[in-house]
């Protein structure tokens, strides 16, 4: 993934939790895992379209997180960052073998997110996240599993399963109805209520659904 869209993951994340104001670009672009440069100019193009508001003592605030999600998923392109297409037993095989740290993601990740037990849709293929290196493993053949490479922020903080923002914007650029079954349970689940209807949504403050 690419840095502008690390910083508008983080910014997702953090704001579908309840946090929307940061106090200066340094911290959010550690907790992205990208230079303040990056960040600053990932950030310009959210108050451009009116989905962050900076303020005179240098934070800034999201005041729109489905802005913020919206361009995650226009910039999402699985086909570019694909490290490899397996098998479930395949995958399994290879991250026991290798002890590496990994992540599920798109629907197992979206049914996590969603209480645990299935009540959207089947599904035959899914995603999972990768800590390198993985890239001279020779990966099982098949279409089952959609392997990504995990990034370093990610690798520490994602617990066995992608993050919302990341499992919505996955879902947005996976073809299929299924995959999209997964992210309207996701939208009606985060982001059912109407931004400007959240009593906090103007001033700046933590936001908690």
């Amino acid at each position: 993934m690419k840095g502008n869209e690390l910083v508008w993951r983080t910014l997702a994340d953090h704001a579908l939790e309840g946090v929307r104001r940061w106090d200066n670009l340094a911290d959010l672009g550690f907790k992205a895992g990208v230079p303040v440069s990056t960040a600053h100019l990932a950030t310009q193009r959210l108050v451009d379209i009116g989905a962050m508001s900076r303020y005179s003592s240098g934070g800034f605030s999201v005041v729109n997180p489905e802005k913020v999600l919206t361009l995650l998923c226009a910039w999402r392109n699985l086909r570019k960052d694909a490290i490899a297409h397996t098998t479930f037993e395949g995958f399994q095989d290879v991250v026991e073998r290798l002890t590496v740290p990994f992540a599920r993601g798109g629907p197992d990740a979206a049914i996590h997110f969603l209480g645990g037990s299935n009540t959207v849709a089947d599904f035959s293929q899914t995603l999972a996240y990768v800590k390198a290196p993985v890239d001279e493993v020779t990966w099982p053949e098949g279409n089952e599993v959609t392997v990504l490479p995990m990034d370093e922020r990610a690798a520490l903080d994602w617990d066995g399963y992608s993050s919302v923002a990341q499992t919505y914007a996955d879902l947005f650029a996976t073809p299929g109805w299924q995959a999209s079954e997964f992210r309207l349970a996701l939208h009606d689940e985060f982001l059912a209520v109407r931004d400007w209807d959240q009593p906090e949504a103007h001033d700046g403050g933590n936001q908690h659904r």
